[in-house]
């Protein structure tokens, strides 16, 4: 049977029934962004109330698209997220009080409003979805095992073809998500070394948002993955075909460029949220310009930037190319619907 492009939309034929378990996974994943919305950041536990609502967010995005797909593996996937999104909730609700700090908020008659429709819910949908007779019919297409390429690279396609691509913008987004977050914790490594007496310079430790808010997305890190895809790597096989397949001189010119890419990433993104200099200030480092950049750390990020280049990203890309489609696609979207709900608690602040 031929696939069907990629599709998030719920489709009609899917039935009335698997329509309202569709609706109930969006309902409640809204439910979560408002949570996330409402949240200040500095208030939010990295305990079981973000493992929960991750799990929900991941779990309910893949169920989404696989039910777009009429895959069979929806009435897996679907069912689990529903019930150990549920688990989790009752569990946090009673012997880590959220309950009440949710009551304090909406009222006690709100909340356990709420909470009965969740739970009456998931259980609604995961034996609807396990067991109906309608779901196993309409939800029967098998996984896609098939990977992309067994053998060669992505950037063996010119760039101006694979950005036409669905692949192309997706491994872009499984890039730039998990380095925001690897970002991070490179970030706190590095401070560590700092301490350690490796690197100079100085750090805050009761800066939360590095040290407790562990998920907390650093996008200039993102960024610079996505710049390394789509400017740096295609400069690096360029300089490597001038400098007739000379790898070491390659890489030594491209460790020049990189230097200036990313401390162009680095100073913008400074400007844009680091004009206070809360979170970092290199003003009394040397070679600094601003206080948002110094030579130390651009040389840090370029030989970081450089590893990842010629050895880091073919690895994944190799790895992405030869794994199942309907894995790489589901992981696609468990880490967007995860990195929506950070970006909702970390980035937006309504006081």
């Amino acid at each position: 049977m031929p696939r069907k492009p990629a599709s998030v939309t719920l489709r009609a034929d899917l039935g009335l029934g698997l329509r309202l378990c569709g609706a109930y996974f969006v309902a409640a994943m809204l439910l979560a962004l408002v949570f996330g919305f409402v949240t200040d950041r500095e208030e939010f536990d990295y305990d079981i109330s973000m493992i929960r609502v991750l799990l929900l967010m991941a779990g309910g995005s893949v169920t989404l698209w696989l039910m777009s797909q009429r895959a069979a593996s929806a009435r897996t996937v679907g069912p689990f997220t529903a019930l150990a999104h549920s688990g989790l909730s009752i569990l946090d609700h009673s012997a880590f009080g959220a309950y009440e700090a949710l009551s304090a908020v909406i009222g006690s008659t709100a909340t356990s409003t709420i909470m009965g429709i969740e739970y009456v819910g998931a259980i609604a949908v995961s034996l609807y979805m396990a067991f109906s007779p309608e779901a196993k019919r309409l939800l029967n297409h098998p996984p896609e095992m098939d990977p992309h390429a067994r053998s060669g690279h992505s950037w063996d396609i010119p760039l101006r073809e694979r950005v036409r691509t669905w692949e192309f913008w997706r491994d872009l987004m499984i890039y730039f998500i998990v380095f925001s977050i690897v970002g991070h914790w490179a970030e706190m490594l590095f401070c560590q070394l700092i301490l350690a007496g490796v690197f100079m310079g100085g750090y805050d430790p009761t800066n939360t948002m590095l040290w407790s808010q562990w998920l907390f997305p650093f996008t200039a890190e993102g960024a610079a993955l996505v710049a390394i895809v789509v400017i740096l790597h295609p400069l690096s096989l360029w300089l490597l075909k001038k400098t007739g397949g000379r790898k070491v001189l390659s890489i030594v010119l491209s460790f020049f460029a990189n230097a200036l890419v990313c401390t162009a990433i680095d100073f913008i993104t400074g400007m844009v949220a680091n004009q206070n200099y809360e979170l970092w200030d290199y003003r009394d480092m040397p070679f600094n310009f601003m206080g948002q950049v110094c030579l130390q750390n651009s040389m840090v990020y370029s030989i970081a930037a450089t590893l990842i280049i010629w050895v880091v990203y073919p690895l994944m890309d190799t790895a992405l190319r030869r794994a199942p489609r309907g894995v790489v696609n589901a992981i696609a979207f468990g880490l967007i619907g995860m990195y929506v709900f950070l970006a909702m608690l970390n980035f937006i602040d309504i006081s």
